[in-house]
């Protein structure tokens, strides 16, 4: 790329490597382009032709840096800037390129399981949905839908990994509408907990909880005025706890 860049022959290149190339598990997550640093030496300026910097340039397969240089090409703003993540204009043209991409790696990874299925793609507010149709459904859901979690967390950390905290998308995948039956099935669970505990006026147990229940958990009884949950423990023995509000306790005994 240097070379056709600059109009040169690999000989008039001085190429220092700044950063090897990786894979990546997968060839997905943590892959990156190696980046080099390519100084032009041996050219006499009388004879040349081409653009010639001043300055040394830094070179990965995306971009061609020229610090204090300005290019002879149009530079686009991802030249401009190597770490700034390219956006479009449009929200909407961005939404579809996140959704496509998160489509594409889906089915990629279900490729290499293998599992015969498609990805449908929808996106509703900030969130996009992942529809995963085929066979093998029982299988990509797996225990207490452990597998279609993993599937989920893996797709969040590949989509949202060069994004901060306040642009992050936030992606579901799910298949036969599990994720729905179970948020469903959770906030049953959860507002018969939360009557436990308002009539003994006593904290109520979970069972142990993955992070993703946990928090539809919190969410459902945050809307519940009368009680208040914790966290407690660690790692897969992690469950919530339900209490009693003092206020809610004093009205129920004048009751």
């Amino acid at each position: 790329m240097a070379c056709e860049e600059l109009n040169l022959v690999e000989d008039n290149l001085e190429v220092e490597v700044m950063e090897e190339s990786a894979r990546g598990f997968l060839g997905i997550v943590g892959q990156r382009d190696a980046r080099i640093r390519v100084k032009i030496i041996n050219v006499a300026k009388d004879e040349s032709d081409f653009f010639v910097p001043e300055a040394p340039m830094d070179l990965d397969t995306q971009t061609l840096v020229q610090p204090g240089i300005e290019s002879q090409r149009p530079t686009s703003s991802l030249e401009e800037n190597p770490n700034t993540e390219m956006s479009s204009p449009e929200g909407a043209h961005e939404e579809s390129r996140v959704e496509e991409e998160a489509r594409t790696i889906l089915e990629g990874i279900l490729h290499r399981i293998p599992v015969d299925a498609q990805v449908v793609a929808s996106t509703s507010g900030n969130a996009i949905t992942l529809d995963i149709k085929g066979d093998g459904s029982g299988l990509l859901i797996g225990k207490k839908g452990q597998t279609l979690d993993a599937l989920q967390f893996l797709l969040n950390k590949i989509i949202n990994k060069n994004c901060s905290s306040d642009n992050k998308t936030e992606l579901i995948v799910d298949t036969e509408n599990y994720q729905q039956r179970k948020s469903e099935n959770l906030r049953e669970t959860a507002l018969r907990m939360s009557q436990k505990a308002k009539k003994t006026l006593r904290p109520v147990s979970f069972n142990p909880m993955s992070p993703s229940e946990r928090r539809i958990i919190h969410l459902i009884l945050a809307e519940d005025s009368e009680v208040y949950t914790k966290s407690y423990g660690e790692g897969l023995l992690r469950r919530i706890i339900v209490y009693p509000k003092r206020g809610s306790a004093n009205k129920r005994r004048r009751r």
